[in-house]
């Protein structure tokens, strides 16, 4: 059952037959604990057993305290806040009180709303009430216990997730992104097998960073099939050439590092004829070869999938720099028109 502590002095609620047996129905096992002071040290102590945090509003601080929201919450909060950040993993908390909103909602901090934030939206409430949302926080936090990994990679790749926000990449790239890297850290979620079919995933959030870059004028705009090979010429400051070896598009400026053009080179390279279980013929590289060799280990995807983080981070800080479409386009000049139109009808 998904572990919950939680913090309650009231002794009606904790009797078995109140709502340690309400949440028993959604596969939660709540365990009391009636001061902050005793919960602190179960939270210590046994970090990796909790999947949450149920805290009363208007409950003790220290064992000989008073009732106190303000005193209780804020210490409270703060300690949960320091003792994740130590242990670098979130613990979701919710304030469950039968008091009124006047009492609580000065106390509960913004950093709720990491996972909560569509209660507050949807209710108008930074707090669940033991009248009527008991249900609600059940369900909510066995929802939250589930998607708990994804929280924690939110967490891990912070300022990644922030740049494919500021750089206006497609919320489809954030979630494939998740998808490749919440196996990383949480290898039992997915069979080696079944995350080394997710290549597609690496190649979607190339084509939505590229997509991205064309829309800020790094690239053209290709239509609706992305070329992953002229885009990463492009970048690296070298002519995009067609199959006869002719010159299609310009680069007039390198502007991916040396390093990261190597790395992106090699990305666009293997990905796309990886992402087919047969590997293809493209160039000779077959991934059922590969993973011959290397005992259909996950390394390689998993290089791919951090090597993309950094290319975000990359793309984040040139487009500070460099916010203006029109004059980023000026960095590239289509020779044949005609072949970047049959590109974009495809």
């Amino acid at each position: 059952m998904v572990q919950v502590l939680w913090v309650e002095d009231d002794p009606e609620l904790i009797q078995p037959f109140r709502l340690p047996m309400d949440a028993a129905n959604y596969g939660l096992q709540l365990v009391s604990y009636p001061c902050w002071d005793d919960a602190k040290v179960a939270l210590e102590n046994e970090f990796d057993r909790w999947s949450a945090i149920i805290l009363d509003a208007k409950c003790k601080y220290h064992r000989d305290s008073k009732d106190n929201a303000v005193k209780f919450l804020g210490e409270a909060l703060k300690d949960i806040s320091k003792i994740c950040e130590s242990k670098k993993r979130t613990i979701p908390w919710y304030v469950l009180t039968g008091g009124a909103e006047t009492e609580v909602a000065d106390s509960i901090n913004d950093e709720r709303l990491k996972w909560d934030a569509d209660w507050t939206n949807s209710k108008n409430r930074t707090y669940y009430s033991k009248n009527t949302d008991t249900e609600d926080l059940f369900h909510r936090i066995k929802y939250h216990a589930h998607k708990s990994p994804r929280i924690q990679i939110q967490e891990f790749y912070r300022i990644v997730f922030e740049a494919i926000e500021e750089c206006g990449i497609d919320d489809e790239a954030y979630n494939a992104l998740e998808d490749l890297l919440v196996p990383i850290h949480f290898p039992d979620i997915i069979d080696d097998k079944d995350y080394n079919d997710k290549f597609e995933k690496a190649r979607e959030i190339l084509e939505y960073i590229f997509r991205s870059m064309s829309e800020h004028g790094l690239l053209p705009d290709w239509g609706k099939q992305i070329n992953l090979q002229w885009s990463s010429c492009i970048l690296a400051g070298k002519p995009a050439l067609n199959k006869k070896g002719v010159t299609v598009i310009q680069s007039n400026k390198r502007i991916l590092p040396e390093a990261m053009a190597k790395m992106v080179k090699t990305m666009v390279n293997v990905i796309p004829p990886f992402c087919h279980s047969d590997g293809g013929n493209e160039e000779g590289v077959s991934k059922k070869e590969y993973m011959q060799y290397v005992s259909s280990s996950t390394f390689l995807l998993r290089s791919f999938t951090l090597q993309l983080c950094d290319f975000i981070l990359w793309y984040s800080n040139y487009l500070r720099e460099h916010p203006n479409e029109e004059l980023n386009a000026l960095e590239w000049e289509v020779i044949d028109r005609n072949a970047i139109k049959s590109k974009r009808e495809k």
